[in-house]
């Protein structure tokens, strides 16, 4: 494999019911898929959103990649916008079938696919992103120099960040404001929800962190950043990041994924 990976999802601190959803599989030996979702308006009784709209996208990357490899590799952000896109029709059927059951169903989610590149002249991966939500996916990388740094790829889809937009609030007030809550783009929400894509590459030994808002929210970058290097593993580290919620005793479902870029 040329990728480690690991991820862990909890109820969280005072939830009776965990509307989070985490899936990471490997395709083949050099190419992983992750996807982690937020559900809102699930019921104990009914199916939940977050476990649909990733199973949908989980099922249509997979299907595709086994058919055809080199053409979801040639462009892998348009196969996981339409994934996205199917899965957010789903969402909306259920909708449409029963408004009373599944009203508030939608999801957060952001999906990475990551692959070996050979094309360049030092080790490297291959990313591509689809994202909407609250949900999130980090780089953290640690330079010859032994520095290590932490950087957010997604933008969050929140009434809070468009007053960081608007330069009214910073990146810290943020992390505390209550508007953070309020999402302003989910699956489900829409008929064409507007959705963060991104191709690029990293380098062998970075580590891709995807959160939902229950490990974001309650852990500052830096600190997630330190868990994750001082961790023995991909699954060590997603723990580590669930404990650290829970003893911050923050209220809400906590769940992530862990990949490192394998050094050749």
């Amino acid at each position: 494999m040329s990728y480690a990976f690991g991820g862990h999802s909890d109820v969280g601190y005072k939830r009776e019911l965990n509307e989070d959803h985490i899936a990471v599989s490997a395709l083949d030996d050099d190419t992983v898929l992750a996807i982690i979702a937020d559900g809102a308006g699930s019921k104990a009784s009914t199916l939940q959103p977050a476990q649909i709209a990733a199973g949908i996208v989980a099922d249509a990357i997979q299907r595709s990649y086994a058919k055809n490899r080199k053409a979801v590799l040639s462009v892998p952000d348009i196969f996981l916008l339409e994934a996205m896109h199917a899965a957010n029709r789903c969402l909306g059927a259920f909708k449409i079938a029963n408004e009373e059951l599944y009203a508030g169903f939608a999801s957060s989610m952001s999906c990475v696919l990551l692959t070996k590149d050979t094309s360049g002249d030092y080790p490297r991966s291959a990313i591509a992103f689809a994202h909407i939500g609250n949900t999130r996916l980090y780089l953290i990388r640690v330079t010859q120099d032994g520095v290590p740094s932490i950087r957010q790829l997604t933008k969050d889809q929140t009434e809070a960040q468009k007053l960081v937009d608007d330069h009214l609030i910073d990146s810290v007030q943020y992390h505390v404001h209550p508007d953070r809550l309020v999402i302003t783009g989910a699956l489900g929400f829409v008929t064409e929800p507007q959705i963060q894509t991104f191709r690029g590459y990293i380098r062998a030994d970075d580590y891709l962190l995807l959160t939902t808002d229950g490990i974001h929210y309650a852990i500052q970058p830096t600190p997630m950043m330190q868990i994750v290097l001082a961790s023995t593993s991909c699954e060590d580290a997603c723990r580590n990041l669930t404990r650290t919620s829970v003893a911050q005793e923050y209220n809400d479902n906590c769940s992530s994924i862990l990949i490192h870029a394998l050094p050749d």
